[in-house]
């Protein structure tokens, strides 16, 4: 029976994958319109990509924590961005918290 914490990293890596395909199909239109915003949040989903796929299959969990906290960071960077501009983006918010579960749970 798999433990809880391997429960919690799979599904964070699902969650991880599918943040990171939805945002590499944004990532023409924000690199044409040269939005700094858009191409952080895009690369934050590329990263979110690399660290599902790493943490679906349970390698280098190293440099899944790294990336982590590296996703945790950017997220709370974006978000703190957005909230500066007078917009409140939940779904970099959540982002930065799923990272935090993550760091915590590899």
């Amino acid at each position: 029976m798999a433990s809880k914490r391997n429960v919690t990293r799979i599904l964070i890596s699902i969650i991880f994958i599918a943040y990171g395909v939805s945002s590499v199909i944004q990532a023409l239109h924000a690199l044409l319109d040269l939005d700094l915003g858009g191409v952080l949040a895009c690369a934050l989903g590329i990263i979110m990509f690399i660290t599902g796929i790493f943490g679906l299959f349970r390698a280098q969990i190293k440099i899944c924590r790294v990336l982590g906290v590296i996703i945790c960071v950017l997220s709370a960077l974006e978000f703190a961005l957005a909230l500066a501009g007078g917009a409140f983006l939940v779904d970099s918010l959540v982002q930065a918290l799923l990272a935090w579960i993550y760091f915590d749970c590899t």
